[in-house]
């Protein structure tokens, strides 16, 4: 068995989608913070010094090691001049960054980077002048039913 199918086997289990949905969320705050200091050229040591917290404490927030609510992310998007607004989307087929292989043919999608950009295919597709946050890589997705 493939490791493509031991992902699709894990995420076919309602306890273990809802788990991956979780994390997969989590990874999302984490990556949007992190794109938007670097954006902002602002450190660690800086966003820390804005919300009154410590670089570790930031540093543990962004790898995942620290649950993230939903105040502190209001904050962090805050000092950097950003709102968070949130938007339900319908749960699809999950499709993993091994589907992209043969897709399209970029092999291993640059690790993990392109989980959170294939993490879901959304049936109702973000608005057409607006950019895709993490690029566009909805025509490399496999068509899971």
């Amino acid at each position: 068995m493939q490791l493509q199918d031991h992902f699709q086997d894990f995420v076919s289990d309602p306890k273990h989608r809802r788990i991956y949905e979780r994390e997969a969320l989590a990874f999302e705050a984490s990556e949007l913070i992190s794109g938007l200091m670097e954006d902002q050229k602002i450190s660690k040591t800086e966003l820390a010094g804005l919300i009154g917290s410590s670089k570790s404490h930031i540093t543990q927030l962004l790898s995942g090691s620290r649950n993230m609510t939903m105040h502190t992310l209001a904050d962090l998007a805050f000092v950097l001049g950003h709102k968070i607004e949130l938007k339900p989307a319908p749960l699809v087929a999950v499709a993993s960054w091994l589907d992209t292989e043969d897709q399209c043919g970029r092999g291993y999608f640059e690790g993990w980077e392109g989980l959170h950009s294939l993490a879901y295919k959304s049936s109702d597709s973000q608005d057409p002048g607006q950019p895709r946050p993490w690029g566009s890589v909805e025509e490399c997705l496999p068509a899971v039913a």
